[in-house]
């Protein structure tokens, strides 16, 4: 519904109004979240699921203030080390010159709860004004958090989106202001040796059946380098019951057993949950690190973090809107380590 213009109200029945919703909004949020494991993650919430609580929140950052996502990037060794030639050797104080700065612009999400006098009117006593209340929040919530995650899994960003984790994760491409053609260290590995060109870097997968886990092994082991490794994977549906198909359960029943079992309640992949986004793009794979500046981040600003803002009554209309708000970015610190992808996987 279009509102038209809006002016501050304030009175004692507004200030019920928002109570009331404040409490169903924390009852509501875990159940809109918990549709896309990724959002969930990035969104602050338990995942009900393997590695949810080891998840819960890591790809979550609040910043305070400031026009964009801003933070600096080593994309090369200084170049002051030298061997000397004896204790009296020259220092070289060449200085560093091999960080950049990238840098992600906010993107703004808004959705607004209208509530009109007539709804007032028909809604009354507390339980059900309550009832009507939760069906409205939740409804408003579900409705952005899932345009974010569709944003967050996009394979093509749309128009005044956030940068999605298929462009995060790529090669010889430009992303936060850092050309990958230009700097040899700011590139995802993909699927290719260690040390390809830019350019040459392949995400491209194929057959599962016929390659799937090999794939698999390259993904996280190209994503890792020392204790920086991938923390989650995650993928779409028919590419998680294709490795959970590829995978032989070794079980042997002793004795009368009630309840045959012929596969996992989780899946993992060298330690790391193996999670399917009904969001994620048809036939990608992603590894995710999400815990520290290295990994991918959902990050917020301070005041605009799912929130809402105050009732607001039309000029012209019989109806009270209270907005709700996100501001962020989704950013990567590494591309190198600790994040990669699989693209194009099929059976």
């Amino acid at each position: 519904m279009s509102v038209a213009a809006q002016t501050n109200f304030t009175n004692t029945n507004l200030r019920e109004f928002a109570f009331t919703t404040n409490v169903i909004l924390r009852d509501n949020i875990d159940h809109v979240f918990s549709h896309s494991p990724a959002l969930a993650i990035f969104a602050d919430k338990t995942l009900g699921d393997f590695g949810g609580v080891r998840l819960r929140g890591a790809g979550h950052a609040t910043q305070s203030g400031g026009i964009d996502v801003s933070h600096r990037v080593r994309l090369g060794a200084h170049s002051g080390a030298k061997r000397g030639a004896s204790g009296f050797d020259t220092h070289n104080v060449a200085p560093d010159d091999n960080t950049r700065l990238a840098r992600a612009n906010w993107r703004w999400y808004t959705h607004g709860l209208a509530i009109s006098e007539h709804d007032l009117r028909v809604n009354r006593g507390d339980a059900a004004m309550a009832s009507f209340l939760e069906d409205q929040t939740m409804s408003v919530m579900l409705a952005l958090a899932d345009m974010i995650a569709d944003d967050i899994h996009a394979t093509t960003a749309a128009a005044n989106a956030m940068t999605p984790i298929d462009d995060l994760i790529s090669a010889n491409d430009t992303i936060q202001l850092l050309a990958g053609g230009t700097y040899a260290n700011y590139n995802s590995r993909g699927l290719s040796a260690r040390g390809t060109a830019a350019g040459s870097i392949s995400f491209a997968s194929g057959s599962f059946a016929a390659q799937g886990l090999a794939d698999m092994r390259t993904l996280v082991n190209n994503a890792s380098e020392g204790m920086i490794q991938p923390e989650v994977l995650i993928t779409d549906y028919p590419t998680h019951e294709r490795y959970e198909g590829a995978l032989q359960p070794q079980e042997r029943f002793a004795g009368a057993v009630s309840v045959a079992d012929g596969s996992f309640a989780a899946l993992a992949f060298k330690g790391k949950p193996v999670l399917a986004d009904a969001k994620c793009s048809s036939g990608a794979m992603y590894a995710l690190r999400v815990s520290d500046g290295n990994g991918i981040k959902f990050r917020v600003l301070e005041g605009a973090d799912f929130t809402f803002g105050d009732w607001k009554s039309s000029s012209n209309q019989s109806v009270r809107v209270r907005p709700l708000e996100v501001t962020a970015a989704l950013t990567i610190g590494n591309r190198r380590y600790g994040n990669n992808k699989l693209t194009g996987v099929t059976d």
